[in-house]
C-alpha cells in the first residue's frame, strides 16, 4: 500500500496561487472564484477551501460582495 497520497486539488490551487503572489509582487487581485473553476475543474467550494487556506496564512482577504485581494505586506 502506498503511504503517499495525491495533494487535495484544493491544496494544489493554494500552492499555485500562493506562488503567484511570491512571485507577482504587484499582484493585488486574485482571479475569479468562476475562473478558477474552471482552470482547474473543480466544484465551487473547492475553490473557496484553498482561498481560505490563503486567508489563514494571511496572503489573501475576501472583498464585500465576492472577490479576493492579495493582502498588502
Amino acid at each position: 500500500m502506498n503511504s503517499q497520497q495525491p495533494q487535495s486539488a484544493y491544496l494544489a490551487i493554494a500552492d499555485q496561487l500562493r506562488q503567484e503572489i511570491r512571485n507577482r509582487p504587484s499582484m493585488t487581485d486574485l482571479p475569479r472564484i468562476d475562473d478558477l473553476m474552471a482552470e482547474h475543474a473543480v466544484s465551487r467550494s473547492t475553490v473557496r477551501r484553498a482561498l481560505a487556506v490563503l486567508h489563514r496564512e494571511g496572503l489573501a482577504e475576501p472583498l464585500p460582495g465576492g472577490g479576493w485581494n492579495v493582502r498588502p505586506e
